[in-house]
């Protein structure tokens, strides 16, 4: 009869090859979903783990049998078997750069608490002795930050953790699957130290610029790849990911000002093309312009851009802008008319706003300026995605109101004017909306920031042509209008409900939440 002793060793011998397989199981799935989604193959040992998994069945009920010996053998056979799919999945893991991982967990929307501890405990297990090759500890790192995130706090508020308590268990759990040996507490002091001052000074920066030169995420990097083991250590791997997600809160902080930027920078390119004659060189070099510009404006949709792609913008831009204001200064004065129509946009843009002007008078003119520099040979479709007019985001009957109220043609201007201020308050509005969500400090709590007061005014200006909306759609339809014109319209109507909505909710929130403060409280 086999002892106690003998029973419980083979028992947690298997316990732990079990463990292994559902890592090693969990993890050539993802490598099957990322290669069919990304890197176009997908490694299949389906047949392999099948074996395994009725093996380790087999065993799971002989386990209290007399033959220890027999059972022992059999682990080993299976301990063995299972090491030889890791190091293959290992190999083929090693194929995938990090990037290929992040791109695709950018396209998963929701992230499985249990699969993503799963594919960390299986580098774990694969890794040997304490140092990590750096490409397989950034991946790592990777998922440890998307696990340690808090997917359900307001984007307005920047990532956060989620409940500690819960990622500390996590995070004990893989320092004890590791089975690294202790490190000083002096040790784990000093390095905390250093990654915890790192965090002190992204909070400082202001500029991606800035963020560049100062080589702080190059300098992470080199502290998390210097840690070996210590990575896993629970309070250092704490400290990690929350220096992680203070570091994303930051450059998704300034990403957001320098798109904005770049995009009003590289529309002035444009705007001097327009304006300038151009030889064959500066031609060419315009196109390949106007190439990057469209794939860096996919990038910005699909939120897969880098840092270098907004410093090639800037370099691309830097370049052409002394080039075409010297063709600008050197060109003749093109011809004036009379009272044509670009002659009366022009006029329009200097005028103001009798009602609305404080709130809406720079947006509208702002808006004008951009749609008179639209080819008014382009489709009313084609407007829409040009370069300089995409980042408004307007409808196609925004740029028929534009036509109608400056061009020829007999119009209702009263209408045409409304949709005009309609759509440059839609722009108001996620200028503001994405100003809010910027700010990571204590006024996003408090509602002190100013952007809080405009954007109440703004919202309660939205509230009013929401009602203004009404009012012209019911005139359409009891009036027999055209049933394609009220559909336009009732687009635009939605389309400044759903944005005026979101903007209204992040204005009002710090009110709310000083008032649920308040009762709670008293």
């Amino acid at each position: 009869m086999p002892t106690v002793q003998e029973l419980s060793v083979l028992h947690r011998r298997y316990a732990d090859i079990s463990h292994r397989f559902r890592a090693a199981w969990t993890f050539h799935q993802f490598l099957q979903s990322l290669g069919k989604s990304v890197l176009g193959h997908s490694p299949d040992h389906a047949a392999d783990f099948q074996a395994l998994y009725a093996e380790l069945k087999e065993i799971s009920q002989s386990l209290s049998a007399t033959e220890t010996d027999r059972l022992r053998v059999r682990l080993d056979q299976l301990d063995r078997r299972l090491g030889e799919l890791i190091w293959t999945l290992e190999e083929e893991d090693s194929r995938v750069d990090p990037h290929a991982l992040r791109q695709f967990f950018r396209r998963i929307k929701n992230y499985d608490e249990k699969i993503l501890t799963q594919l960390v405990k299986f580098y774990v297990y694969a890794q040997h002795g304490e140092a990590w090759l750096p490409a397989r500890l950034d991946k790592v790192d990777f998922l440890l930050t998307r696990l340690s995130e808090d997917d359900g706090v307001d984007p307005a508020n920047g990532p956060n953790l989620r409940d500690a308590r819960r990622l500390s268990e996590i995070y004990q759990a893989l320092w004890a699957l590791l089975g690294a040996d202790l490190p000083s507490p002096q040790d784990v002091a000093q390095r905390r130290g250093a990654i915890e001052q790192l965090r002190f000074e992204v909070a400082g920066i202001e500029s991606l610029d800035q963020l560049n030169e100062s080589g702080l995420i190059a300098r992470y990097r080199e502290i998390k790849h210097g840690l070996g083991n210590l990575f896993f250590e629970p309070e250092l791997s704490l400290a990690i990911q929350e220096t992680n997600l203070a570091i994303k809160a930051r450059i998704q902080k300034l990403y957001g000002q320098e798109e904005r930027r770049i995009v009003s920078e590289y529309q002035r390119v444009f705007e001097l093309e327009r304006e300038v004659p151009v030889d064959g060189d500066l031609d060419g070099e315009l196109s390949q312009f106007r190439i990057e510009i469209e794939r860096f404006e996919r990038q910005l949709q699909s939120d897969e851009f880098k840092l270098q792609d907004l410093a090639q913008i800037r370099q691309r831009v830097r370049a052409l802008m002394p080039k075409l204001s010297e063709a600008k200064s050197v060109a003749p004065p093109a011809p004036r008319t009379g009272d044509t129509g670009e002659m009366r946009v022009a006029a329009a843009a200097e005028d103001a706003l009798p009602e609305r002007e404080d709130v809406l008078g720079d947006h509208f003119r702002q808006l004008v300026a951009a749609l008179r520099e639209a080819n008014p040979d382009l489709r009313a479709e084609s407007v829409v995605l040009t370069p300089h007019i995409f980042p408004y985001r307007l409808e196609v009957r925004e740029v028929t109101a534009h036509r109608r109220l400056y061009g020829a043609e007999d119009c209702d201007r009263e209408l045409e004017q409304f949709l005009l201020e309609a759509a440059a308050l839609r722009v108001k509005i996620n200028e503001e909306a994405q100003e809010i969500a910027g700010i990571l400090d204590e006024t996003s709590v408090t509602g002190e920031a100013a952007v809080f007061g405009r954007a109440r005014q703004t919202a309660r200006t939205a509230d009013a042509y929401l009602w203004r909306f009404h009012h012209v759609l019911n005139e359409m339809l009891l009036g027999g209008g055209d049933p394609s014109e009220a559909r336009q319209v009732q687009l635009l109507k939605m389309r400044l409900m759903r944005d005026y909505s979101g903007l209204w909710l992040l204005a009002y929130r710090p009110i709310f939440s000083a008032r649920r403060l308040g009762g709670t409280l008293a």
